[in-house]
């Protein structure tokens, strides 16, 4: 599957074979799957640049030459929910570097960081350039406006 993506080109291929669970030692394993993924920048200081990385995946579905795209698309979408929520809550929120071990305080804090996350998202829709609205931005404008703008914000109509 080849696809341009943000000033890089991807190329992914799929090789998807049967497994049994005893040989991998992982119960409900039936397949692996190896993802081939080369990239080639296209614009800005690395232009030309090219990478490849194999990865594999341990999977529970039996291989099928049809679903085969379906199987990439899978891996990639998982990937963007990682790249996304996950990296922004261990990155900006500091999340892993949290010492709160008490299991319902974890359970408000996280509660409490999504939330936090679901109003920057908001505040971030209405930013005029997207990309360049980090959470810190953000966390800098609700502290410069005592947290009004983010009342403001989750009590829109």
């Amino acid at each position: 599957m080849d696809k341009n993506n943000r000033s890089r080109h991807e190329k992914r291929s799929l090789r998807w074979v049967a497994a049994e669970a005893e040989t991998l030692c992982c119960t409900g394993a039936r397949s692996v799957v190896e993802i081939t993924r080369e990239v080639r920048i296209l614009r800005g200081k690395d232009k030309g640049k090219h990478t490849k990385e194999r990865v594999v995946y341990v999977c529970s579905l039996a291989p099928e030459k049809a679903r085969g795209a379906e199987m990439l698309e899978r891996i990639r979408r998982y990937w963007g929910i990682e790249g996304g929520l996950h990296q922004r809550l261990d990155v900006s929120c500091a999340e892993d570097a949290s010492r709160v071990r008490n299991r319902n305080a974890l359970l408000v804090l996280g509660i409490v960081r999504r939330a936090a996350l679901g109003v920057y998202m908001s505040w971030r829709r209405g930013r005029p350039n997207q990309r360049q609205s980090t959470v810190r931005d953000f966390h800098d404008a609700m502290s410069r406006f005592n947290n009004r703008l983010a009342f403001a914000t989750t009590t829109k109509g």
